[in-house]
């Protein structure tokens, strides 16, 4: 049994995968982000304990992190992890694979949901930041250290004078639209709000203009979308009919793909 964890700034998410990909899910956990050190790792602890035994685990989690060590370089979210060794910390007695969240996202697309058999494949995550991933032949696309290559990742890719987050995010979905979040702004829009049914306009529109180029420079044959914005898909999806894109289907994609890590890292060991 491979347990699997998805580590977001809110909530941690867990299942349990038997050897061919079933998924028991255990109740989310706080992932307490902004916490002490011993808050966060006493919650990814808690979250652990709930499988009971296993034989391996994956870990997704967001970047920076040297996903090869098992070290958090983060600085912003988890900033209490700072250079600390979580494989260590987490006394963990099985194998322990760390994946970054898009990879994860993107692996499970490719080994359980839309994805599957498709050669260059993509993944994009729209939320409270914007996340991408690309793999060819089922091979994630990465850095030395295990993330998305830098020329893979969008966040920070020059965009309109600044950078990509910039535009499409949530933060610059409430920036046009003052609102709790982006919910919210769909709630709106939904409801015949005539400017939240502008700025989701302009978010779909600035979206597939940054994707018609990424996706033409690692020739895509399909992407799949995923992230908190993307069940808004039908207020912004005019632009991008003509893309080789989709919300993804498969509830807990990054699961999935960190299961899928970890079962890989067991094989090697057997």
């Amino acid at each position: 049994m491979i347990l699997a964890l998805d580590i977001g700034g809110t909530f941690i998410k867990s299942g349990v995968f038997s050897p061919e990909g079933t998924l028991r899910q255990l109740p989310q956990v706080p992932s307490r982000s902004d916490g002490s050190r011993a808050e966060i790792v006493d919650a990814m602890r808690s979250a652990i304990a709930a499988a009971g035994k296993v034989n391996a685990v994956g870990i997704a989690i967001p970047g920076p992190f040297d996903y090869r060590k098992g070290v958090s370089l983060m600085t912003h979210k988890f900033a209490a992890l700072n250079g600390v060794n979580l494989r260590s910390e987490l006394g963990l007695d099985v194998p322990c694979a760390f994946v970054h969240d898009a990879d994860a996202f993107l692996l499970g697309e490719l080994g359980f949901g839309d994805l599957r058999g498709v050669s260059r494949a993509g993944a994009v995550t729209l939320g409270t930041g914007l996340g991408a991933a690309a793999a060819v032949d089922g091979v994630t696309i990465d850095n030395d250290l295990g993330s998305p290559a830098p020329e893979v990742s969008l966040w920070k890719q020059p965009f309109h004078g600044g950078i990509a987050e910039d535009f499409i995010s949530t933060r610059a979905l409430v920036k046009k639209y003052p609102a709790s979040g982006a919910k919210a702004i769909a709630d709106a829009a939904q409801n015949g709000d005539v400017a939240a049914l502008r700025v989701w306009r302009e978010f779909g529109a600035d979206l597939a203009e940054l994707l018609s180029q990424w996706i033409a420079r690692w020739d895509l044959e399909r992407v799949a979308l995923g992230g908190q914005i993307a069940k808004s898909w039908q207020l912004f999806r005019a632009p991008l009919e003509t893309l080789p894109l989709r919300p993804a289907q498969l509830a807990e994609a990054a699961l999935y793909g960190a299961f899928s890590r970890a079962r890989d890292l067991l094989g090697s060991r057997n």
